[in-house]
């Protein structure tokens, strides 16, 4: 892989939909400091693993039944020492459990928080490198259908590793992905916690909108090519929480493309995007087609922070952001 980023609908765009099509992610929290605080609650017991710990030549103490977010039934250790993440999104939720400390790999795309980027890469989304990961001799795999690659992460578990597969295709999935994974690291109260803290302010959010009419808006997660989020993504949902009618939202594809034409036809009040790093919007003002939009001559285009996109936590602070913008007067 080049050392240029991808932005995460690449990823997705390449991938599909865990193979999956929705997302990856990838800048930190306006509220770090008060997040850095979750890295030392109480809700995820510490152990130290034994001296030779492995999912091959320790015998575990005690293993629980899990069910992972594509219905796969496995058993995995109550309380695993040596986690490998195929995920930004991913290695965010278990940083902010508290359980950064038992993170032995991760991807290339994880950078954040800090402490992330020092860790042992075990390849990218699309490419986990499978003799790296079946030498770190990991208890725990968590995957995402947000960005990573369904035959991939397949392999992984036909090799006979413990792997465990979120499915964040929602806020309601984020906030139940959160709860998995807090549970199956031993930091069940700790993701409650979290849990309750992200559906708290978006209550905030809620509150602060309560009488606006919603705000119609072409979301552009690629530009070139034309990609927007079509029904049953998280963004979909995300928008909707943010006061956004998503013009693409009854499309019934994950990322479908878009022409310049159907934006036109549909003229919406608002055009929103993220911040990709090596992927900058253009100025739509100089591109044919693109400045007769109403939202392009008024000026309404608002590109928001990456974290709007990934399925943790942290997506929470890009609702406010956007919120925030469309309505300053009310918050």
């Amino acid at each position: 892989m080049s050392s240029t980023r991808h932005g995460p609908c690449d990823f997705r765009r390449k991938a599909g939909d865990f193979s999956f099509t929705t997302n990856s992610y990838f800048s930190a929290f306006a509220s770090l400091l008060a997040f850095a605080l979750l890295f030392t609650c109480a809700g995820c017991s510490r152990t130290h693993p034994p001296k030779g710990n492995s999912y091959s030549e320790h015998v575990l103490p005690e293993k629980k039944a899990y069910t992972d977010g594509l219905g796969r039934k496995l058993e995995l250790p109550k309380h695993p020492q040596r986690i490998i993440s195929l995920a930004p999104s991913v290695t965010e939720v278990l940083f902010l459990l508290g359980a950064g400390d038992r993170v032995i790999g991760v991807t290339t795309q994880c950078d954040w928080p800090e402490a992330a980027k020092r860790i042992p890469k075990i390849g990218d989304l699309l490419n986990p490198n499978y003799e790296l990961i079946l030498a770190s001799k990991p208890d725990l795999i968590i995957a995402s259908t947000a960005g990573n690659d369904r035959t991939a992460v397949l392999k992984l578990a036909d090799l006979g590793l413990p792997v465990y597969v979120t499915a964040p295709r929602s806020v309601e999935k984020i906030f139940q992905t959160v709860e998995n994974i807090g549970r199956i690291t031993d930091c069940a109260e700790r993701g409650d916690q979290l849990v309750a803290e992200m559906k708290s302010r978006l209550e905030a959010v809620k509150r602060h909108l309560a009488g606006l009419p919603p705000t119609r808006a072409f979301f552009i997660t690629w530009f070139d090519p034309l990609l927007a989020p079509g029904k049953n993504t998280f963004e979909s949902d995300a928008l909707r929480r943010a006061g956004v009618l998503s013009i693409t939202t009854n499309i019934n594809e994950f990322y479908p493309r878009y022409s310049l034409e159907q934006v036109l036809a549909q003229d919406p009040d608002v055009i929103i995007t993220v911040e990709h790093t090596g992927s900058h919007l253009p100025d739509l003002k100089q591109i044919a087609g693109w400045k007769d939009l109403r939202a392009v001559k008024q000026g309404r285009i608002y590109v928001l922070n990456e974290v709007f996109q990934h399925p943790s936590p942290r997506f929470v602070e890009g609702i406010e952001e956007l919120a925030k913008k469309l309505h300053p007067e009310h918050f």
